[in-house]
């Protein structure tokens, strides 16, 4: 399973030429793995009220083409690998609004790595049982 949402590049999202200025796409894609961790029932604010996170050690951005005030995108987010405290988030932005099996041109793939860890300090701590369960429709295998 991949979950997707819709965005609308804003103006602030761009620079003076109307494109997205690239450290802008990191904010989109921030923003949707907090949606994604609400969808799944373990919204990020929650996680961080109750002590813990799920911090990025590590990302890997390819930028396949722009992005301009006013378009339509779509965010995917699916799991890549789900270790004991960390785990391999990819995201795609495909622009006109479509889904990744549309017509949308492919504009940015990214794969990140997170570790859910103990705030404040980010001390790794093991993935809970019922937020593996949560993630594990979304953990793509591949053959």
């Amino acid at each position: 399973m991949i979950f997707t949402i819709a965005r609308q590049i804003r103006f602030h999202h761009c620079d003076p030429a109307g494109i997205v200025f690239f450290p802008q796409f990191f904010y989109l894609l921030h923003e949707a793995k907090e949606d994604f961790l609400a969808h799944i029932g373990f919204p990020q604010h929650e996680m961080i009220k109750g002590g813990f996170g799920t911090p990025i050690v590590d990302i890997k951005t390819s930028f396949l083409g722009m992005c301009r005030y006013g378009d339509e995108i779509t965010i995917s987010v699916s799991i890549s690998k789900l270790g004991n405290s960390s785990l391999g988030m990819d995201y795609e932005i495909h622009s006109g609004g479509q889904p990744r099996d549309a017509a949308g041109a492919l504009k940015l793939k990214s794969n990140s790595v997170l570790v859910y860890s103990v705030l404040p300090d980010g001390k790794p701590v093991r993935i809970p049982d019922e937020l593996r369960a949560a993630m594990l429709p979304y953990l793509q295998t591949t053959p």
